[in-house]
């Protein structure tokens, strides 16, 4: 899995916020089991570039004034306008405990179903897990090569022995993946519905009218 290099510094909390975004730093904080909290500032172009790639789900070593520590970045506070970063808060990993993480679901493989022109149907798009550092991947992979008829579906529980070193907390009976009807058919089905409706509406009225006449 790739790892993520950033450069922090402690800073003094007595210091405005406000002063440190200004100079186009963003204020931040390491934490963790059995880590001392610590406020830290990192630069902005510099988080801006490793958060783009690394997100929540990679490991970045960040640097604190030359010390490196492992962390996932665990939390972010932007501007609601402005999207600017506001705070970070870093969560200092320990290689020999798990870490609550999403992981993302990365699709693969050939379907015969989508070959016959069904579509795939992506229900989840996030995996929660507990996992050592040393174990994340980049993605979880499911094989759309499961999918070979249309109302195929993956669930999370076929894919857990793929993972063994994952403790999957996405419950079992959920939706990864289905095959879902080609649009045209689906189109056809909602122009029949359409026309049923339209059926119906029109023998009402029929009946309405004769009512009238009596």
């Amino acid at each position: 899995m790739e790892k993520f290099v950033l450069t922090s510094e402690s800073r003094d909390t007595a210091v405005k916020t406000s002063e440190i975004r200004h100079s186009k730093r963003i204020p931040a904080v390491v934490y963790g089991h059995g880590f001392k909290p610590t406020a830290v500032s990192v630069d902005n172009s510099e988080f801006l570039k490793v958060f783009r790639k690394a997100g929540g789900t990679h490991l970045v070593e960040l640097s604190i004034d030359g010390k490196v520590q492992t962390v996932l970045i665990h939390e972010t506070q932007r501007d609601p306008v402005r999207g600017d970063f506001w705070h970070i808060d870093f969560f200092a990993v320990n290689a020999k405990e798990k870490i609550h993480v999403q992981i993302p679901v990365a699709l693969i493989g050939k379907s015969q179903a989508v070959i016959e022109g069904a579509e795939v149907i992506q229900n989840l798009h996030t995996i929660e897990v507990k996992v050592l550092p040393a174990d994340l991947v980049d993605a979880i992979e499911v094989d759309i090569a499961a999918l070979v008829k249309v109302g195929d579906t993956v669930h999370v529980s076929d894919i857990i022995a793929n993972y063994p070193k994952f403790e999957i907390l996405t419950p079992e009976t959920e939706s990864i993946i289905s095959a879902g009807a080609p649009k045209e058919y689906s189109d056809e089905l909602h122009q029949a519905d359409i026309a049923d409706v339209a059926t119906v509406q029109d023998a009402k009225a029929a009946e309405k009218a004769a009512e009238t006449k009596e």
